[in-house]
């Protein structure tokens, strides 16, 4: 990472302590739970008919994946542990239609296949393996959609190789052979959403060379020709869809891995303008793992906050127009330490989002909970 000199971020510092006071407010001090020696990857969902928000965390190292059930106060259970071959990234759906969240678990291998696999849960936070599928060569990232409008969940891989791989479900916890797609770069992440307003879910895949692809579905669950857009450069390793305007076009706010949090606002028809770029000013940041999209201080504003590998993680409050205010360091909560991914729920029951982020360090994960 380029930084300046010294002095001048010292400076900065100094200048933006305001801005770091309002942040001690926004959330309590983290409270911290085990989740293996290298957590990596997160997700929040409903998996038991509790009504409370629960964890899902991917160990990479020890290929564990850890559940922690949440209690609806803020706290968590003791996890329980599934054993999976190094998973990289996961998310949730129910794949068979029982009502019950599933997970899918993408698996990064040290070298040739990658494999997703399905994790059907039962209700009360366990989950036994359904079935699992090549998803080619590196697979980093993996999105859950009904794709083709049959009801089915189905789901969407990123694979560093330079392709998308879209799987249908069949609806009983399997998949159908996967249609391939090119893109020509080198992808990282994906995330599902209706781009242009035809209630369709299409598809924005990062690109670690720099770039966000957008593939638009053709209203039978195929893509057309991905359309390639500047994303700031560097590395481009996390994107949300979100409608950042609340005017009912989806936009894009990406984690640019080499230079800060980036947002492509919606030309109302799935196509996106110029990048807007939002480098946080304290001396201890580090652009960004992946973000998160919420409203944080609940002023009907969507806001963002980013989590780093080995420095603060940051929030960036929303201005309502797409626009953002500058980056404000939640070190004091989390003593300095960052991850690789966040995620943001209700924990508490409260109506506020929260929180967690996997400290890789620590071989927890970090939960802060709002005080809004």
């Amino acid at each position: 990472m380029n930084r300046t000199s010294w002095a001048f971020l010292l400076g900065l510092a100094m200048l933006s302590l305001g801005a770091s006071d309002a942040s001690a407010v926004q959330f309590k001090h983290a409270v911290y739970y085990h989740a293996g020696p290298r957590p990596y990857q997160v997700a929040a969902a409903h998996l038991t008919n509790s009504g409370n928000v629960d964890l899902v965390v991917a160990d990479y190292l020890s290929s564990q994946i850890f559940v922690l059930l949440g209690n609806g106060d803020g706290t968590f259970q003791k996890p329980t542990k599934l054993s999976i071959d190094s998973p990289i990234a996961l998310a949730v759906g129910d794949f068979n239609g029982d009502g019950n969240e599933d997970l899918m678990v993408a698996e990064y291998p040290n070298a040739g296949e990658s494999t997703i696999a399905i994790l059907l849960g039962d209700g009360t936070g366990k989950f036994r393996q359904s079935a699992s599928y090549p998803s080619g060569v590196e697979t980093t990232g993996v999105a859950v959609a009904d794709f083709n409008g049959d009801g089915n969940q189905d789901v969407a891989v990123a694979n560093n190789a330079g392709n998308v791989m879209v799987f249908f479900g069949t609806g009983k916890g399997t998949l159908k052979k996967p249609t391939q797609y090119n893109l020509g770069h080198t992808p990282w992440a994906v995330a599902a959403g209706d781009l242009n307003g035809d209630h369709l879910p299409d598809l924005a895949v990062t690109n670690i060379s720099g770039y966000v692809s957008v593939l638009m579905n053709d209203g039978t669950g195929k893509f057309l020709k991905p359309v390639t857009y500047n994303a700031g450069g560097g590395e481009v390793v996390d994107v949300k869809i979100a409608d950042l305007r609340n005017n009912g076009d989806q936009d894009l706010v990406i984690a640019n891995g080499s230079r800060g949090m980036v947002v492509l606002l919606n030309k109302g028809n799935g196509t996106f303008g110029k990048p807007h770029l939002y480098e946080p000013t304290f001396f201890n940041w580090q652009p960004p793992s992946a973000c998160v999209v919420a409203d944080f201080n609940l002023d009907g504003k969507l806001d963002v906050a980013c989590a780093a590998q080995a420095e603060d993680s940051y929030l960036f409050y929303g201005n309502g127009d797409g626009t953002f205010g500058k980056g404000i360091a939640i070190a004091n909560t989390i003593k300095n330490q960052g991850g690789f991914s966040i995620a943001s729920g209700d924990f508490n029951n409260d109506n506020a989002p929260d929180l967690a982020i996997p400290i890789e360090s620590y071989g927890k994960v970090a939960i802060l909970l709002n005080t809004q």
